[in-house]
Formats: C-alpha cells, structure tokens, sequence
C-alpha cells in the first residue's frame, strides 16, 4: 500500500482478492461518460482541464499489482488505480464524489489505499 504527502491513492475494485473481472470496454465507457476525464492512453484517463489533476489507469492486475504492457492492453480487467493530487485538500471531495459515481455504476467498491493515521485499504464504498 501506499501513502504519499503529495497524492491520494485509491483503488476501485470488485473485491479484496482482485477476483471480480468485467470487460474492459465496459468499465472504459463508464470513465468516458463521467464527463470529468479523458483519454490518455489505451487504458489511461487523466482530468479534463476544469477538473483536478487525477491519473487513472485501468488494469487486469495480478492481485493488485501491475506494470507490463499487458496488464494495460487486456479484455478483462480486475482493478481501476487512482491517484490525486493533496496540493488543494479541497480536491478531496471531488475526487471521491467522482470515483464515487464510477464504483457504484460498475457495482465495485471503493478504497482509499491508506489515510494520514496510518489506516490502510479503507472502505469509502461498499458493492452491493
């Protein structure tokens, strides 16, 4: 896990154990819709200008890890990683109202990978 002065990490997951997949066209229909990204790479999003600075990539990862090529280029994908900038703690509510949106229209939840206490994979959203 990580925990950064400069950036919030969260994830967007099905489940714990990265065993929930769907397809990846899917999942990127859903970021494209959210009118807050946009594409950056085949599986990458950032922020549209007017939106806080927000890296986004979606990857079938190997139980939450990832760093091939392919893991950026899969029809299956198991994890959305995303990290936010903590240059204005005002953001942070952006971003989680956005990821918010994002995890309850694909039915996964959603984490914060640590917090400043030291608290790790917090729960911000359930999957129902």
């Amino acid at each position: 896990m990580m925990w950064s002065p400069f950036y919030w990490y969260y994830e967007i997951r099905g489940n714990e154990t990265y065993s929930q997949r769907l397809l990846t066209n899917d999942v990127l229909e859903v970021l494209e819709n959210t009118g807050k990204l946009q594409r950056r790479g085949n599986q990458q999003f950032c922020n549209i200008d007017d939106f806080p600075w927000i890296d986004i990539v979606v990857v079938n990862s190997d139980n939450g890890n990832y760093g091939s090529l392919e893991d950026l280029n899969s029809e299956w994908v198991n994890l959305i990683a995303i990290a936010g900038s903590k240059s204005n703690p005002g953001n942070e509510i952006l971003y989680i109202n956005l990821l918010t949106e994002i995890a309850q229209k694909i039915n996964w939840e959603l984490i914060s990978e640590a917090d400043d206490d030291g608290n790790e994979n917090i729960v911000l959203v359930g999957n129902h």
